[in-house]
């Protein structure tokens, strides 16, 4: 049986794999946020027996602080350094694109707007320097986990605590139980390759709140807009993956969440 490492099991992707692999694939996995020290340690201090290792790690494109962002490429070249017979699997980000109109393919241009993206592209520039590689451009994964954006508005909601979203930033909603079927699909190539995994459905974290928050409520929530400076696009084309292995992502209109939170 193949041996994975999965780093940051909490988190979306990385929570919905080891449900839905584990008996497949003998996991082990580590949740760095509850001590991030003692992860870094118990990193450190692993065997190199592993035959792919997931760095599902994310700190979010909403952080402001930019010293814990830059942990998004510091990881991976820990990684790299600790686990080197492992093929590498790095869950990155549509964020990595330049903002435009067009939908852009994994051969659009990389030139990241926001810092968050620079920090991406760098472990994917980390992680190619290992010749053994996988890379997938997420979208916003959201579903069942124990943290993510998407459980942050759950929490919004139900505590009734009004929430700032960001309402011209547009981004691909990605069910977690999607994407982490498409990377098991994807994961035996023998090539090193880029992938999107993305919905088909661009929208801005307000809108998508709004919707969860009607699925739920039957009105209008008390999000808070708010605004980047100028408007970003980062919508996705996942046809690659698709076409490739005969998949097909959830569209967020497929989702009845009411259903979907139980």
């Amino acid at each position: 049986m193949e041996k994975i490492l999965i780093i940051d099991a909490g988190e979306s992707t990385g929570f919905r794999f080891i449900k839905e692999f584990s008996g497949k694939y003998d996991l082990t996995w580590l949740d760095p946020r509850s001590n991030f020290y003692e992860f870094i340690d118990k990193i450190n201090n692993m065997p190199d027996v592993y035959d792919y290792v997931i760095n599902n790690f994310d700190i979010y494109f909403f952080s402001k602080n930019q010293n814990l962002i830059d942990l998004n490429y510091k990881v991976q070249i820990l990684i790299d350094n600790i686990f080197r017979r492992a093929r590498k699997i790095l869950i990155s980000s549509q964020f990595v694109y330049s903002s435009s109109e067009k939908m852009k393919d994994e051969a659009s241009d990389t030139d990241p707007d926001t810092y968050y993206g620079k920090t991406k592209l760098n472990a994917e520039n980390e992680v190619k320097k290992t010749g053994n590689y996988i890379i997938f451009r997420s979208g916003m994964a959201y579903g069942k986990c124990m943290h993510n954006i998407y459980t942050d508005i759950l929490a919004a909601i139900r505590s009734g605590i009004p929430m700032k979203l960001n309402a011209n930033v547009y981004i691909n909603p990605t069910l977690n139980q999607d994407e982490s079927t498409a990377i098991e699909k994807a994961i035996h190539d023998t090539d090193n390759e880029i992938y999107n995994t993305g919905s088909g459905d661009g929208i801005t974290m307000y809108d998508f709140g709004n919707l969860i928050y009607r699925s739920i409520k039957s009105k209008n929530s008390n999000f808070i807009k708010i605004y980047n400076d100028v408007p970003l696009n980062y919508r996705i084309n996942s046809g690659k993956i698709c076409n490739r292995y005969n998949f097909k992502f959830s569209s967020i209109g497929d989702i009845n969440f009411l259903t979907f939170l139980r």
